[in-house]
C-alpha cells in the first residue's frame, strides 16, 4: 500500500473506510476515536519516560518515535469521525500562538 503522509487528512478517510470494511461501524466511531487518542497519547508518555530514563525499565527512541506518530494518526482518524477539518484547525490555532506572549527572558547579570 502507498502511503501519502503528506496528506493526512486523505490517510485518516482511509483509515476510516478500513475500519468500516473491517467490522467497526460508523455508530460510535467518533467516541471509539476519541478514546483511542487518549490511550495513544498515554502510551507515548509511557515511551518518553522509558526513553528519557524514568521508568522502572527503558525504551528506544525508535518506540516513542512510533507512539508520536500514532498519537498524530489517531487524531487525524478522531477528527475525519467528528467532521473536523484538522489542516484548517491547525492553521487557525497556529495564528493564535504566534499571538501570545513568550517566555521574559530573564535579565542578564
Amino acid at each position: 500500500m502507498d502511503i501519502n503522509t503528506g496528506n493526512l487528512r486523505e490517510l485518516a478517510r482511509v483509515i476510516s473506510e478500513h475500519l468500516r470494511a473491517n467490522g467497526f461501524s460508523a455508530e460510535g466511531a467518533a467516541n471509539r476515536q476519541v478514546l483511542a487518542l487518549a490511550e495513544e497519547c498515554g502510551e507515548f508518555v509511557g515511551s518518553y519516560r522509558r526513553w528519557s530514563g524514568q521508568a522502572r525499565r527503558s525504551g528506544t527512541a525508535e518506540e516513542m518515535r512510533a507512539e508520536l506518530a500514532d498519537v498524530v494518526i489517531t487524531a487525524f482518524v478522531s477528527a475525519q469521525e467528528l467532521g473536523i477539518d484538522l489542516d484548517q484547525a491547525i492553521t487557525e490555532k497556529a495564528k493564535v500562538v504566534f499571538t501570545r506572549g513568550w517566555r521574559e527572558q530573564a535579565p542578564v547579570e
